[in-house]
């Protein structure tokens, strides 16, 4: 029973955001062929493949989920170090060679933002445009970042405005129309108006911080943790690889003879660029993180800054209202004081979603770049092979 009644209540708003979406996504289609590079292509395709393919099998599920976009955990692709062949190796080292060889780009597109710029260069360094196998990476990230932002907006520029009004309009209607039902107890010792708005910003204050809480503070942490799961799993497989090929780059002459060198040669080489290509992986996706996880935050302070604005421009619009109805100066100081007091409130729940995202992802639980020891690698490789040279030089002098 309170299922239908919440789905009743709540219809409006459903079918708005249903037709919403509609137009999002005929904008997007209509301009995919003018965004062949850079973050509006990637945000686009993530949207356009990534939900149709990859979370058919895993739709969300909850009542929350009709206010707030809840996205599960994606699928991962990234191959596990027990699949890592020479064929792979030699694909792997030939990204490494695309990437060593790319040219760096001193004089960038003109943005506004700088964020963007980068977001451009790191696509290209990982293959966004050959399909590499960071693709996907890129595009989860970038579907994440959308969802989340979309959440926040809802949040504090929709929700937090629409609160306000909804429980301000009512106490300035009672007030304007002098109906004494609201605490008629102690009507007579305290003014109807103080008592309607003290009342009015309680309950505002109330149902911000339900909806806080529940609904979207629930669906952001299940996208953040979604997408930590998804982090940790990917790096992990990255370090594994990186592991694999490091120790294969240091035993591949084992297996290999002197009429089989031109073989040792290839060999050798496609598993050391490959564990070298595995170790910049990990550090440009940390780069990647460290830009969508920037642009969330920023995004966030600017949306909380924003929804406030709208909310003080309603209140506003609202007080002077009340003027020109012929309001006192009791009502008006009663208004003022209680829209005051919910802004003050709420502004301070509020503010905790800018920090929300560093208290969920659990980054000390990555395989980050630093960890894998890239420059103790390439010394102890290089060291090796050239004590081998050595020995085996002084050997035969002796003999």
């Amino acid at each position: 029973m309170l299922v239908a009644i919440w789905r009743f209540l709540s219809w409006p708003i459903r079918k708005a955001s249903k037709l919403l979406r509609f137009g999002a996504r005929g904008a997007s289609k209509a301009s995919r062929t003018t965004a062949k590079t850079g973050g509006a292509y990637v945000a686009k395709a993530a949207a356009g493949e990534l939900l149709e393919e990859e979370y058919r099998e895993e739709p969300p599920s909850g009542i929350e989920t009709v206010l707030f976009t809840q996205l599960p955990r994606p699928r991962l692709t990234e191959r596990a170090a027990s699949d890592l062949t020479l064929e792979q190796a030699a694909t792997y080292a030939a990204q490494a060679q695309r990437f060593y060889r790319h040219q760096f780009p001193l004089f960038t597109r003109s943005d506004f933002f700088y964020e963007e710029v980068e977001e451009q260069y790191l696509n290209q360094t990982l293959g966004f445009e050959e399909n590499s196998i960071d693709r996907r990476f890129l595009d989860v990230t970038t579907l994440f970042r959308r969802m989340l932002n979309g959440n926040t907006r809802r949040m504090l520029t929709y929700w937090l405005p629409f609160l306000f009004l909804a429980v301000f309009l009512p106490a300035s209607y009672l007030v304007q129309s002098n109906a004494n039902i609201v605490f008629p107890e102690v009507a007579d010792s305290i003014p109807n108006a103080g008592v309607a708005y003290a009342a009015a910003a309680v309950a505002g204050f109330a149902l911000t911080f339900l909806v806080y809480s529940w609904p979207f503070k629930v669906v952001q942490q299940r996208n953040l943790m979604n997408l930590d799961n998804y982090i940790t799993s990917k790096f992990a497989r990255i370090n594994n690889n990186f592991q694999v090929a490091k120790r294969r780059a240091l035993n591949v002459e084992r297996n290999k003879r002197m009429t089989e060198r031109e073989e040792l040669k290839d060999e050798a080489g496609s598993w050391t660029l490959a564990y070298h290509w595995f170790a910049m992986r990990l550090f440009l996706c940390e780069l990647v993180l460290r830009n969508k996880f920037y642009q969330v935050r920023r995004n966030t302070t600017l949306y909380w800054v924003a929804g406030l604005g709208l909310t003080g421009l309603a209140a506003a619009l609202l007080f002077m209202g009340l003027a020109v109805n012929g309001a006192d100066k009791t009502t008006l100081g009663s208004f003022s004081g209680a829209a005051i007091v919910y802004l003050f409130a709420t502004g301070a729940i509020m503010r905790r979603t800018t920090g929300m995202m560093s208290r969920v992802l659990e980054s000390n639980e990555w395989s980050r770049f630093y960890s894998v020891d890239l420059d103790t690698t390439i010394r102890d490789h290089v060291g090796e092979d050239k004590l081998q040279i050595v020995t085996f030089r002084d050997r035969n002098r002796m003999e």
